[in-house]
């Protein structure tokens, strides 16, 4: 029964982060994400209410597992190369400056960040080079402490929050503005990606046949390699599985694994007193600053030597720091209209790299 009740409530807050990003403009402009991590910490620390432990499990499992293979089968490279050339090479120059910037600020601050480091230098930097799915790959192999994932994950989102702000008032003060295309030449397109667009029953089919695929051959896999972790069998599995053709098949995975993947924020933010990181968690918090600080700070610089423009730049930075639904909003925030499909494109290569990226930084600072 507790387990009943515990769904039913993480359940109804994700449903009420989703509403208000439909239905509001300050909701649309924050997503359903940071909407549902936002209420999971209001109601935890307003009332003490936590999520059950099975209740917990069952999200941060199979559900979230499922999410994770639907978002990935929207990795179709023939579909996204052609929009997402536009801001590659700023969007991988994002990457490497990540990844330096993950390195250097574990090194530095190593004596703050302790036993944890390595942890947290893989969780940021899977989610610091393509978004959330990729902190949640990354957490699942990693398996760090719950306290140290709640932490990170509430300074995962003040930092991008902090970094959306930023970018925009840089946008806005240097008077960037579209270049002349028309948002409804663009908008709709790009809404068909985060979307189930009529598709569900199918895309659920895809999911749960790479599910089931991915937990037997990584089950065969583990008879001879025992420590392979199950995230780089899945993610490797879906992202061949999404180069296959009847890619109409596959158009609602993107909308239906972004839905399904937010009770997993749901519980984190249930997860996660605000003291924890304002106290023994500001060392993390300081550490994901930090990483985005040099990021930013690195691209900006990169800019003004290769002439990019500006709105290209902070959009690379967006997709990379917050993924594709978060580099589409600063798009469409600044009135680059033109930039909304690119966004989504260059977000969506951004999964093929985070978990991968994420994996080595833990093992280079272990």
């Amino acid at each position: 029964m507790a387990m009943l009740v515990s769904l039913l409530l993480i359940l109804l807050i994700t449903a009420l982060g989703w509403w208000l990003a439909e239905r509001t403009a300050w909701g649309r402009q924050l997503g359903t994400t940071m909407l549902v991590l936002l209420l999971g910490l209001l109601v935890s620390n307003l009332s003490g209410l936590k999520p059950q432990a099975e209740a917990a499990a069952w999200i941060n499992g199979p559900l979230t597992s499922l999410a994770i293979a639907l978002l990935l089968l929207a990795v179709d490279l023939r579909r996204v190369w052609p929009d997402a050339r536009r801001l590659l090479v700023p969007f991988l120059m994002a990457v490497v400056c990540t990844v330096l910037a993950v390195l250097i600020g574990g090194w530095l601050l190593q004596p703050l960040l302790g036993p944890g480091r390595s942890v947290l230098a893989g969780m940021f930097a899977a989610t610091f080079t393509g978004g959330s799915l990729n902190f949640v790959s990354v957490a699942r192999a990693l398996q760090p402490p719950e306290a140290l994932l709640a932490v990170a994950t509430t300074a995962d989102y003040v930092v991008f929050a902090a970094w959306f702000a930023v970018s925009l008032a840089l946008a806005r003060r240097q008077g960037v503005r579209s270049a002349g295309v028309p948002a409804s030449e663009t908008a709709a397109p790009a809404e068909r990606w985060l979307t189930p667009d009529g598709g569900w029953w199918q895309a659920l089919l895809w999911g749960l046949a790479v599910l089931l695929l991915s937990n037997a051959l990584t089950a065969a896999l583990q008879r001879f390699w025992p420590v392979l972790p199950s995230i780089l069998v899945l993610t490797t599995l879906t992202l061949l599985a999404a180069q296959l053709p009847a890619a109409s098949s596959r158009r609602g995975c993107y909308g239906l694994g972004l839905l399904l993947i937010q009770p997993f924020f749901t519980v984190m933010g249930l997860s996660s007193p605000v003291g924890a990181l304002l106290g023994e968690g500001l060392p993390v918090l300081f550490y994901a600053a930090l990483i985005v600080a040099l990021q930013g700070l690195g691209l900006l610089l990169l800019r003004r030597w290769r002439g990019w423009g500006l709105g290209e730049t902070l959009v690379a930075s967006q997709a990379s720091i917050g993924g594709p639904s978060t580099a589409l909003a600063l798009a469409t925030a600044i009135g680059r209209a033109e930039l909304a499909l690119p966004a989504v494109a260059i977000g969506l290569l951004g999964y093929l790299l985070g978990t991968y990226l994420g994996l080595l930084a833990a093992a280079l600072l272990a």
